[in-house]
This record gives C-alpha cells, sequence and structure tokens, in this order.
C-alpha cells in the first residue's frame, strides 16, 4: 500500500478524522501492514497493549471471556484504548475473514499525539464518543 492510499483510509477512520493531511501523512509512514489469514488470533485478552489496529480490509470479531462482543470491518480501529493506557488487552480479536490491517505501535501513535495538541483533542474526542454510544462502558469500546 503507498503512502497516499493510507492517507484515504486514515481519513475515514473517525479516530484520525479531525487530523490535518500532514499528520495524516505521519500516521501513514509509521503504519506497517499486517496480513491475517481467516480464524487467526489478532491479539488474546490479556496480551501487553503495545499497538492499535485499522483494518483496511476484512472483518474482524472482537471477544471477551470467549463470547462475542461485535464485528469490526473496513475502517474501523481497535486496540487504541491498551495503547493510550498501556494496561493489558480487556478483549481477544479474531480474523473472521483475510484481513489486511495497518499497524501503528504504541510509541508511534504516543509521537503523533505528542506532536500535535489537536490531535490528542480528536482523539479524546472520538473514545469519549464511543463510550456515549456504549452507555460509558469502556470494555465495550476499546481493546
Amino acid at each position: 500500500m503507498i503512502t497516499v492510499q493510507k492517507v484515504l483510509l486514515l481519513r475515514r477512520v473517525d479516530l484520525f478524522a479531525e487530523m490535518t493531511t500532514r499528520q495524516l501523512g505521519h500516521v501513514a509512514s509509521v503504519t506497517q501492514e499486517q496480513v491475517e489469514p481467516a480464524g487467526s488470533m489478532i491479539f488474546a485478552e490479556g496480551d501487553a497493549g503495545d499497538a492499535l489496529f485499522l483494518i483496511v480490509s476484512g472483518k474482524v470479531e472482537v471477544l471477551r471471556a470467549g463470547k462475542p462482543l461485535k464485528v469490526l470491518q473496513e475502517a474501523d480501529y481497535f486496540g487504541e484504548l491498551a495503547v493510550l493506557t498501556g494496561e493489558a488487552r480487556n478483549a481477544s480479536v479474531r480474523a473472521l475473514t483475510d484481513c489486511l490491517l495497518l499497524r501503528l505501535e504504541r510509541s508511534d501513535f504516543h509521537q503523533v499525539l505528542a506532536g500535535n495538541f489537536e490531535s490528542v483533542l480528536a482523539v479524546i474526542r472520538n473514545i469519549c464518543r464511543r463510550l456515549q454510544q456504549t452507555g460509558g462502558d469502556a470494555r465495550e469500546t476499546s481493546l
């Protein structure tokens, strides 16, 4: 995937929607493509939260204690809460179909946020929106 394609995808992801093209270009430059075949476990509940993921194509299922919580698809993201808090993953994520993901490491995400206060506010607003949609249960919004 070339940087321009990544930027176009990032612009559709609500977590990054309020960032400038320059900021998105920086995010795109530090993401890594990750291919996951259908049925593979992307991460498990209790794993270290070392990266967040953006779905380029495919579908994933979020599970807690082995029970399905939700299905995410193209332009959705997951893993942001553990990346921000440094806590262990509070759910597992499994690929339902073959998936192409963009992986953003914790240190790179923090660097993006450290470089611009507006980016921090955009991330906070989006996480708050997710909390409002789920009645304030952070466990249902982020991993």
